[in-house]
């Protein structure tokens, strides 16, 4: 407004956990990383393929929420480390099919105490209830984020 000075961040304490959520997210990425020896990102595909077996690839994005072309970018990567095979599926040529090599699989089975055990260490401090509490906000912040998602480019 004219003559009003533009409202400062301290004003709006909702921008200020907006960046620190992000602050945190991009915390958690660096950390999974280190611990793990795993990007986040690839580490949910090798996980979800272990835990479902092989899928398409469509499936696997919608599963896991991820864009395709990102998808199918980890997937390059992830079929080059020998982790993973991509092959067309044989009933609808329109499907690529995924599936975890058996190094792949191996990888998953040796991976997965140091994931619990980062977790853990992680969210040691929280008490049931404050973990529950987290988890729900969490949830609400998500649903609001996917509602506006589709307001984000408007025609």
């Amino acid at each position: 407004m004219p003559g009003h000075p533009p409202a400062s961040e301290e004003e709006f304490p909702q921008i200020l956990v907006m960046q620190k959520l992000g602050r945190t997210y991009r915390a958690m990425l660096a950390a999974f990383d280190a611990s793990i020896g795993q990007p986040m990102p690839r580490w949910r595909v090798l996980l979800l393929l272990h835990q479902r077996g092989a899928m398409s690839q469509k499936k696997l994005a919608d599963a896991l929420r991820m864009d395709p072309a990102a998808l199918t970018r980890q997937l390059k990567a992830i079929e080059q480390l020998g982790w993973v095979q991509r092959r067309s599926d044989p009933q609808d040529n329109r499907l690529t099919n995924v599936w975890l090599t058996p190094a792949g699989t191996e990888l998953v089975r040796q991976t997965m105490p140091r994931r619990t055990a980062f977790i853990q260490r992680l969210l040691a401090d929280l008490t049931a209830e404050e973990l529950q509490q987290l988890g729900g906000m969490l949830d609400r912040v998500e649903a609001r984020m996917r509602h506006e998602a589709p307001r984000a480019n408007p025609d």
